[in-house]
């Protein structure tokens, strides 16, 4: 398989590979497209519909009065939980959300009825090719959660290093902003290979335009610097003359989708430069796949990004190595592709595939995030993004992976992903552990960076030849494959012979490759006793095909080594196994004796597998049986992974295991509160120490009874301690429940907490008195089961009629049978409720109001009482209270009724004066009325009686 000069920094890739990378769309192919000024809309892929398990959304008819509302409710044995707008509630109950559904279709109350339907925030651009094309890709990412979050970079730039650009393309209008060619300073950065615009789409393409494809960065400015020829390659002083020119130039943001061997510190000068500027460097990883060191990407202040499958799995053609930071996808990324004169029915899309591909979608995130946080620095943004990527392959940081895989949503703020599954301990993994055979055996590389080792017993000194053939490899219809490698080792672990086989050697007339399965072959000279076979592939990816290994006693034997020992018989625990305890010891044992004074907590240790930090342990060994044995000095975090390495032993290499240590069940909630208030509860939780922890979910329940995982309703999910629940009824009981969930989906026993409904009620003595007077009121605080509670605090509210606000008169304690009284006596008329605000057991309530009308006294003096026919008597009096200005009126009694016949100010004191001057002789019957005003109820003074002779 062929790669281009090592010299040039365009990305080396198998030829077919870069056949794949151009492949135009055009209208001949099974994947034909129509031109993007003629856009179409998919529709979705069809889900299954998720809803609230026990809930139904209820829109009552306008004419169903209070009562029937509450009947429909009793009668479907619910609640309402939660009122949603106009004559909307929600009905939450313990039967299954369907067959609610259908009695409340059946209520003459009802309206409208549906499920409580569950949606997910997830922004999907209407760019032609995005649901056919593009979504695989950037799903497994969470890009289109990410967008839901952000859809812009704001001011942040993004330049591309590479090829050049399409500036013409529909797809980039409005997206570039001036860039360079520094390969010809006199031309503008015109891209005559197609790589610098399809790299630069899968950044700035314009996203939601109704055609084309969509770019990372939604709304992206790109810089277009070409540093790469129209043949795809290109000089250190170009790409280093690109560098300082973005920086210089306003760019936040560098992709550089190139790459070779070979450490150039004038490159690496540039770059160090642009960091210190404050700008973000992102690179592809390389397409050598294999572990030769590609530069810039393995600059520590580079960025550097592996290639995946859609689905999270590492590529045969990803370079690897402990530079690898992140990866991402890489395969069959469609992208904006020059348009050059073609067949009028070509349309200016490609797919892009190898790392090249990759790091631009890094780079739309990166600068996601640093247009959220503009204030991080280029370290705060990689550690962000490396934090909180997806473990994927080996646990924890890795060389094929680096920190993980992308997660897009999580960098912007969003909850962290799952992670990606991860290699299992499959019982070779080390010589201690080797399977023995005598001449065939099958096995599978069945996680990155697999090692599986065999024996072989020899009675006497033989040459053997050792084949190992994997399955076909064919990079046009698998992504991972096996260039078997074969190392084969003495008893005591000295290197007898190797070979390997990367890729396939031969091609056809056309120059593309002829697959087929590859074989290793190495002739070694064996010496009696146990002859040792490593097995492994030469690039970093894993394959679920099957490779086999045989042993013939042939070939010309070799001459061995020993200067290429392995470093170890055995370490423990094993590679890849998850079992790991908090007390576990891991152990070292040799193949021979070793300088005991090179053991020590240098030389072997243990470190976190994210982080890398050491962790504190003595390192003891024992002569006798070669091992090494690490003691950590606390015991070891669960669900968490390790490396046990081993460097500076004697003149042995380096080695590692990873292993994590036992996922366990999450601890239930530390503590798990609920307090009752009105129409509320507040719930609170203390969490466990948690290393994996997701999230804590908290369900509650109508009733005694406590909710399930799938059951009732959700009022909580994440990563706080408390939460306050409204909407809640009155006289209700209701039941919280409470789990720990861990990112492996395990979660925790129950906690749960019943606070119980509450009924009370108010009255009154009296409800129409005369100022001055006194009333009492009386309350009750019940359980709803008629439970009474002796102290319970009942507040007395109180306020005048005409005043809105409501102010705290007492605080009073309930007896042994539940009941409180107070007397008061009212200035106006007033309105008066009792609360009790709920407790850690008992929700809160609140009696209906109740009003007392409160009337003035009116009193009245007649004087003289009994005057001649033509003279004048005179009433008088006061109103307490005064109420100065508003007017009294006389009233006459006559044909047995009661006539206003004259009114009066009040005076400041509230007196009033009428003179009386009767037309005729009799007995008459007066008194003064107080109409009702904001205050004061009416009230009337005592009659009286003038006798006119």
């Amino acid at each position: 398989m062929s790669f281009r000069p090592a010299h040039l920094l365009r990305l080396g890739i198998p030829a077919a590979l870069v056949a794949a990378t151009l492949v135009t769309l055009t209208s001949s192919s099974s994947t034909a497209a129509p031109e993007p000024h003629k856009p179409k809309f998919r529709s979705h892929t069809a889900a299954k519909p998720e809803f609230e398990p026990n809930a139904v959304l209820v829109k009552f008819k306008k004419k169903a009065s209070t009562a029937a509302r509450n009947a429909t409710a009793s009668k479907l044995r619910t609640t309402a939980a939660k009122s949603v707008a106009g004559d909307v509630v929600k009905l939450t109950g313990d039967v299954p959300a369907a067959e609610l559904l259908k009695k409340a279709k059946a209520d003459p109350a009802v309206e409208l009825a549906s499920l409580n339907y569950r949606r997910y925030a997830t922004a999907t651009p209407n760019d032609y090719y995005y649901n056919s094309y593009q979504k695989g890709n950037l799903t497994g990412v969470r890009v289109p959660e990410a967008w839901d979050l952000s859809k812009t970079t704001g001011s942040q730039i993004i330049a591309v290093l590479d090829t050049g650009v399409d500036a013409g393309h529909p797809d980039l209008a409005g997206r570039l902003v001036p860039g360079f060619n520094a390969t010809s300073p006199n031309r503008g950065p015109i891209d005559g290979d197609g790589h610098g615009t399809m790299t630069l789409g899968i950044i700035a393409a314009a996203a939601n335009n109704g055609f084309g494809v969509a770019g990372v960065g939604w709304s992206a400015k790109a810089m277009p610097v070409k540093v790469l020829a129209d043949d795809g390659g290109g000089y250190d002083v170009d790409v280093a003359e690109g560098i300082d020119w973005a920086v210089a130039h306003g760019a936040k943001v560098i992709n550089m989708s190139l790459g070779g061997p070979g450490d150039n510190p004038v490159l690496r000068d540039s770059v160090q430069r642009a960091v210190a500027a404050g700008v973000v460097v992102i690179a592809a990883a390389g397409n050598d796949g294999s572990d030769v060191w590609q530069y810039p990407a393995a600059y520590p202040e580079v960025i550097a990004v592996g290639a995946t499958s859609a689905n999270g799995t590492l590529t045969d053609f990803s370079s690897f190595g402990s530079w690898v930071d992140i990866a991402a996808p890489g395969v069959n990324i469609l992208s904006t592709y020059p348009r050059y004169p073609q067949d009028p029915e070509d349309v200016p899309y490609a797919f892009c595939t190898g790392t090249s591909c990759s790091a631009p979608i890094v780079a739309g995130v990166a600068a996601l995030v640093k247009n959220k946080w503009p204030a991080f620095t280029p370290a705060q943004v990689e550690q962000r993004l490396k934090v909180l990527s997806r473990d994927a392959g080996p646990r924890g940081t890795d060389q094929y992976y680096g920190a993980g895989i992308l997660d897009a949503y999580a960098a912007l703020g969003g909850k962290l992903g799952a992670n990606f599954a991860g290699g299992a301990a499959d019982g070779n993994d080390q010589p201690a552990r080797a399977t023995k055979i005598t001449a065939t055996a099958k096995g599978v590389i069945d996680t990155e960076g697999d090692v599986d080792w065999y024996a072989v017993d020899s009675a006497a000194a033989r040459n053997l030849r050792v084949a190992v053939t994997g399955a076909e490899f064919n990079s046009d219809e698998h992504l991972t494959n096996v260039g078997p490698r074969v190392k084969v080792y003495d008893s005591t672990l000295h290197l007898l012979g190797s070979a390997e086989n990367a890729f396939p050697d031969e091609v056809d007339p056309d120059g593309w490759p002829i697959w087929e399965p590859l074989t290793a072959v190495a002739d070694v000279s064996a010496r009696t006793g146990t002859t040792y076979i490593a097995v492994s592939n030469t690039n970093g990816s894993r394959d679920g095909r099957q490779y086999s290994v045989s042993v013939t006693e042939d070939g010309a034997g070799g001459t061995g080594s020993i200067l290429d020992p392995y470093p170890a018989m055995n370490l423990s625990p094993a590679t890849n196994s998850s079992t790991a305890t908090a007390a576990t010891t891991p152990t070292v044992t040799f193949a021979e004796p070793v300088n005991e004074g090179t053991v020590n907590e240098q030389s072997v240790r243990i470190v976190h597998g994210r982080t890398g930090a050491r962790i504190p342990a003595t390192v003891s060994y024992n002569a006798a049986t070669l091992t090494a044995t690490v003691t950590p000095t606390a015991p070891l975090t669960e669900a968490t992974p390790y490396k046990l390495e081993i460097q500076g032993v004697d003149d042995l290499g380096s080695l590692q295991s990873v292993f994590s240590t036992v996922d366990l069940v999450p601890q239930k909630l530390t503590t798990f509160t609920a307090s009752g208030a009105y129409k509320a509860a507040s719930v609170a939780w203390t969490i466990p120490a948690t290393p994996d922890l997701d999230q804590v979910i908290v369900r509650m329940n109508v009733g005694g009874r406590a909710p399930t995982l799938t059951t009732g309703t959700l009022v909580y999910a994440g990563t706080g301690t408390s939460v306050k629940v409204t909407g809640l009824a009155t006289a209700t009981t209701y039941t919280f429940a409470g789990w720990v969930k861990d990112r492996s989906g395990k979660t925790s026993p129950i906690s749960a907490k019943a606070v119980s409904g509450v009924k009370s009620g108010i009255s009154t003595t009296a409800s129409a008195i005369n100022y001055g007077g006194t009333i009492t009121l009386k309350g009750s605080v019940l359980r709803i089961d008629n439970q009474a509670y002796a102290g319970l605090p009942v507040q007395l509210y109180g306020r005048a009629k005409n005043v809105a606000a409501l102010k705290l008169i007492a605080t009073l304690k309930t007896s042994s049978t539940g009941t409180v009284s107070y007397a008061v006596k009212p200035a106006t008329s007033s309105v008066y409720t009792m609360v009790f605000v709920g407790n850690a057991d008992l929700m809160g309530t609140r009696t209906a109001d109740i009003s007392v009308a409160v009337a003035p006294t009116v009193s009245s003096v007649l004087a003289p009482t009994a005057i001649t026919l033509g003279k004048t008597t005179k009433l008088s009096g006061y109103v307490a209270p005064a109420h100065p200005g508003k007017l009294v009126y006389l009233q006459f009694y006559s044909a047995k009724t009661w006539r206003n016949i004259a009114s009066v100010k009040l005076t400041t004191s509230g007196g009033y004066a009428f003179g009386i001057k009767p037309a005729a002789r009799g007995s008459f019957a007066y008194r003064v009325l107080f109409t009702a005003d904001a205050d004061h109820a009416q009230a009337l003074s005592p009659q009286r009686i003038v006798k006119v002779s």
